[in-house]
Formats: structure tokens, sequence, C-alpha cells
């Protein structure tokens, strides 16, 4: 019983934390999960609660979500999260998700960056191959958290519009993941009821998180954005620091070999 308080207030925290920065809500929900009821669950649980979030996102945010861009992510958000889930349950994604995490961690040098116009400004179509990497990417291992935000901020977006598109199309992902976790018999009981609980955690944490958004400026956004991203990258290394650790150790020793 103490396990599902501490992840109903876990969730809550990690959902405002979410809101404010754009993302990043996955990383941080998979250990807390995992802790409560078992690491395969990680992936379905967090899938249901996350969707629950992002409906409630879409709700308060729905005058902000540019639905232009929501259709040219739509078609490759479905076709990716399908495939990726489908590959679940057969591929392991640890390595995958070490190169994730160096990704996530590089973007610090994002805060280095000078507001002002530029010449590789990211383009609507643009993100008709990222979404179907993104989407495949999350239904593979339940959750990339804010990986794609530098193309939203690259974008040009506003925070209320940034957050608002990407819980439209996170609604889109998640769902097409559920029916396919249901689909190959991932979706139990117990995921439903720890899903419901996450969800509903979610709820009341983003709309206290649209409240805290108001009060900051877009520059202070982005800079929470890029921090969050860092962090959520680091987070995924350190789950992952005994595999890079053998996989250093295995590098060495074919240098010495040779």
């Amino acid at each position: 019983m103490l396990n599902i308080f501490l992840l109903v207030i876990g969730s809550f925290i990690v959902f405002v934390l979410s809101t404010i920065s754009g993302g990043g809500a996955s990383l941080l929900l998979m250990p807390l999960i995992a802790l409560t009821v078992g690491v395969k669950s990680v992936a379905p649980i967090m899938t249901l609660g996350i969707a629950m979030s992002s409906s409630s996102k879409v709700y308060f945010f729905w005058q902000n979500i540019d639905w232009n861009l929501f259709k040219w992510l739509f078609p490759s958000t479905i076709i990716g999260s399908v495939l990726g889930a489908m590959m679940f349950a057969y591929l392991s994604s640890e390595y995958l998700q070490i190169i994730i995490g160096v990704f996530l961690v590089s973007t610090i040098f994002q805060l280095r960056k000078k507001e002002g116009p530029t010449k590789s400004r990211i383009k609507t179509w643009h993100f008709v191959p990222m979404g179907f990497g993104i989407s495949f990417l999350s239904g593979l291992i339940g959750g990339v958290g804010p990986l794609m935000n530098s193309a939203y901020l690259s974008y040009g977006m506003s925070k209320e519009s940034m957050i608002g598109t990407r819980a439209a199309n996170a609604v889109v992902l998640h769902i097409t993941k559920i029916i396919s976790y249901a689909w190959l018999g991932y979706v139990t009981q117990e995921v439903l009821l720890f899903g419901l609980l996450i969800g509903a955690s979610a709820t009341f944490a983003t709309y206290t998180g649209k409240v805290i958004l108001k009060k900051i400026s877009d520059l202070f956004f982005k800079k929470v954005v890029v921090i969050t991203m860092v962090v959520s990258g680091a987070i995924m290394l350190w789950r992952h620091k005994e595999a890079i650790n053998g996989f250093t150790e295995y590098v060495l020793s074919v240098c010495q070999i040779q």
C-alpha cells in the first residue's frame, strides 16, 4: 500500500515537472513503476498513464495546438508506434537507451546558443520522419522523454503551443501503443489499475503545471526544457551504467589484444 501511495505522489510531482518543462515524464516514471510492479510492466503502465496525462494537456491547452503540424505527424506516429510495440517483445532496448541518453545529454550545448533567426530552422515536413523514429523508439522502450523537444524549439513554437501540440500527438502515439500492447497480451488488470492511478494523478498535475507555466517567460521555459533533456539523458545513462562499463571493458580488451 505504501508503494502505491509513493507511486501516486511521485507521479504527481513528475507530471507537474513534465508540464513546465515540455516532457520527460517517461524517464522519471520508469524507476518508480519498476520499483512498484516490476520491469516488464513498465512500458504498458507508463503508456496508459501518459495517455491520460496527454489527454488532460490537450484539454487544458486546446487553443494553443498547432493542428497543421499535428496532421503531418499523425500517420507516421501511428505506423512507428505499432512497429515499435511489435518489436517490444523481441528486442533488448538497453544499448538503444544508452544512445538516446548520450544524445539527450549532448543537448546541453543548446544553452549556449544565442536567440535569433537561424537558417537551419526545422520545416513542417521534417516532422514526418522524426515522428516515425520517435514513435518507433517509444513503442520499443516505453518512452523516450523529451527527445524531440529540440525540433519543436527550432520550429519556433511558444511554450503553450509546444506542450499542446506535443500532447495531441502523444495521445495518438500512446493510444496506438495501448492497443498494440493489449493485442500482444501485456495489458493485464494490474497494468490497468496502476495505469489509471498514474493517469488520475497526472490530470491534477497538468492543471497545476499550467498555472505555474503562466508565470514563467518563453526564454526561461526553453532553458528548463534543455536542462530537463540533459537530466533525463543522465538518468538514462545512470540506469545502464553496468552495460556501459561492460562495453568499455570489452573495447579496452580488444585494443590491448591488437
